[in-house]
């Protein structure tokens, strides 16, 4: 199941390649733990057949069977033992394994991992690494356990890595994105960093080479068209058919960021938004205005509410950590805590 996000502003994107700093909070405990924390090294983890699976099986060996038996009552594994964002959904990625019953990296697994880590905030990170793992072994055994621990530890590595990462000043996007491109590959290995990113790196190439297309002066508008389509035709099929959607959401980011500085009101932009795009979808764009208005209200309504739980003094630190989650559940629904509780990890609440 796909986590739904609550609304933002049309067209508001982030970069593809951008830190995930949501780890940021990982740092200590991961530099402090124990050789004897780390899982067992699992060499062929990522070196199995190309060969997929992408069914979620247990591997046909009779101890490993018996292995998910009894995981399964687990209490870790119940969803009354979750984290509150996490309890009203289903877990968001699988475990790919290849024939032999290995685990094989896959942009599955990704969304499996940051779906767990969407938890931060609510869970450090060596109590969601325990979640995940409690979650993989009750469906897949302590094997595929034990190889979904490995690459979850490198995941987690590279992305403190990268929220850690100093950008020089000046660099551009190509520089940035080759640096992320480099990092990957030395923490993750080339065929994990490949299964978890390679779409979204050659996405982001495409999107900065048509910007330059774009800003070339040099070409008539014959030989734009031309460099154009040649840039399209390196598209999957699937990336061609969500262009235009991706290109007019830039279109409306970018008219909604003139409106702000013209301080148009609605009437203004109902009737400029007509004249670009229609009346209908001018009309969804001022539901979409509606729609962020009320959650920016819904969201400095919880702040101001969270911030005088944190000063009420006559709460100690457990009591004012529970009437804070308690707020964020009456306040907003799963998929919404998910996001306030990312944002108030990184700060940013």
């Amino acid at each position: 199941m796909k986590h739904a996000t609550a609304r933002s502003r049309p067209g508001r994107f982030v970069v593809a390649f951008s830190a995930l700093v949501l780890l940021a909070g990982a740092a200590l405990w991961w530099q402090t733990r124990s050789p004897d924390d780390r899982p067992p090294s699992v060499p062929n983890a990522i070196d199995a057949p190309s060969r997929q699976s992408s069914e979620r099986v247990d591997p046909p060996r009779a101890a490993e069977n018996a292995a998910s038996t009894a995981h399964a009552t687990d209490p870790t594994t119940t969803s009354a033992n979750w984290p509150a964002s996490l309890r009203d959904s289903e877990p968001d990625g699988a475990v790919t394994l290849d024939a032999s019953g290995r685990v094989v990296a896959s942009l599955e697994l990704r969304r499996l991992f940051d779906y767990f880590l969407s938890a931060l905030g609510e869970r450090d990170v060596a109590a969601i690494r325990a979640l995940l793992l409690a979650h993989v072994r009750a469906l897949h055994g302590d094997v595929v356990a034990a190889d979904v621990a490995a690459l979850f530890d490198r995941y987690v590595d590279y992305q403190q890595a990268l929220a850690s990462m100093n950008v020089p000043p000046g660099d551009d996007l190509r520089e940035r994105l080759a640096r992320v491109r480099e990092l990957r590959r030395r923490l993750l290995d080339t065929a994990m960093a490949e299964a978890f990113f390679g779409d979204e790196e050659r996405y982001t190439e495409y999107t900065l080479d048509r910007r330059d297309v774009m800003a070339n002066d040099a070409l008539d508008e014959r030989a734009r068209r031309q460099r154009l389509d040649e840039l399209d035709a390196r598209l999957s099929p699937e990336q061609r058919a969500g262009m235009q959607e991706a290109n007019t959401a830039l279109l409306v980011d970018e008219q909604n960021r003139q409106f702000d500085a013209l301080r148009l009101d609605p009437t203004q932009r109902q009737s400029e938004r007509e004249a670009l795009f229609g009346a209908e979808a001018a009309q969804r764009l001022a539901e979409a205005d509606a729609e962020q208005a009320a959650w920016d209200a819904r969201v400095r309504a919880y702040v101001q509410a969270r911030d005088a739980l944190r000063a009420d003094v006559r709460l100690d630190g457990a009591g004012r950590d529970r009437a804070i989650t308690q707020l964020r559940e009456r306040s907003f629904d799963a998929a919404e805590q998910r996001r306030v509780a990312s944002l108030e990890a990184i700060g940013q609440l």
